[in-house]
């Protein structure tokens, strides 16, 4: 009676498990890009004892228990379900037929036994249409409940970060630049490494040796060609005479 209303509720059911593992991937995109700010402006940030480091240290700390929580949620939204689904085609038919032959055995006709058979079938059908169809709404009514907290907990992790990071921003904009002190240390062995540089340079009035001129290189003896390796049980071309005229 009620089979097209379970077979069209068991569909939905599957179908909308897929979509809350597809919808999984927005919380986990922003949890990243959250996440990969809050510690580029953590270790940037320069700390002090004013009342602005205070308040960015606060803000990033709400920020990182926000996008944890986050991501408790999202875990908890995949991990643990069972759902539910009929069984194989071949075992339905194998059932259908267990229960032909039990109402032949019982003393019924061939056409009693198909019709009784028929009945038992889809009461069976319709049984486990409805109880599959309970277990996977539950199972999704779950799953999107921490999906939708996952979310939350993102939006909720955004706004503590635009504080911080506007506190970021104005702590940057106002520091003093780093000097960067350098030390020169053995100035003794510099000074002597000048010097000779100095002296080791040829002055322009100093006759120098005319250069010697090259002795030729006589050109190296040409190598035969190697000997051609082949695996065994491989035949190896013939020589023709078409390859000799080449």
């Amino acid at each position: 009676m009620y089979r097209e209303l379970f077979r069209k509720q068991y569909d939905f059911e599957l179908e909308q498990r897929n979509s809350i593992a597809s919808a999984t991937n927005i919380p986990i995109v922003a949890i990243t890009v959250v996440a990969s700010a809050t510690c580029a402006i953590l270790l940037d940030f320069q700390y002090d004892h004013s009342l602005g480091c205070y308040a960015f240290v606060t803000c990033s700390a709400l920020t990182i228990l926000s996008f944890g929580y986050s991501v408790l949620c999202l875990f908890r939204s995949f991990w643990n379900y069972e759902y539910q689904k009929l069984p194989n085609s071949s075992l339905l038919k194998q059932y259908f037929e267990d229960l032909r032959n039990w109402h032949l055995g019982n003393g019924c006709s061939a056409d009693d036994a198909i019709r009784s058979a028929e009945v038992d079938f889809f009461d069976y059908l319709d049984g486990n249409l409805a109880q599959a169809s309970d277990r996977n709404s539950q199972n999704n009514i779950l799953r999107g409940n921490y999906l939708h907290r996952a979310t939350a907990a993102v939006a909720t992790a955004v706004l503590f970060l635009i504080p911080a990071g506007a506190i970021y921003t104005y702590n940057k904009a106002t520091a003093d630049d780093k000097v960067h002190a350098v030390r020169v240390v053995n100035t003794t062995l510099i000074s002597t490494e000048e010097e000779f540089m100095k002296n080791s340079q040829p002055s322009g009035g100093t006759n120098q040796p005319a250069t010697a001129p090259a002795v030729p290189v006589s050109n190296p003896k040409p190598a035969g060609p190697p000997n051609t390796s082949f695996r065994s049980g491989v035949n190896t071309p013939k020589p023709n005479a078409n390859n000799d005229k080449r």
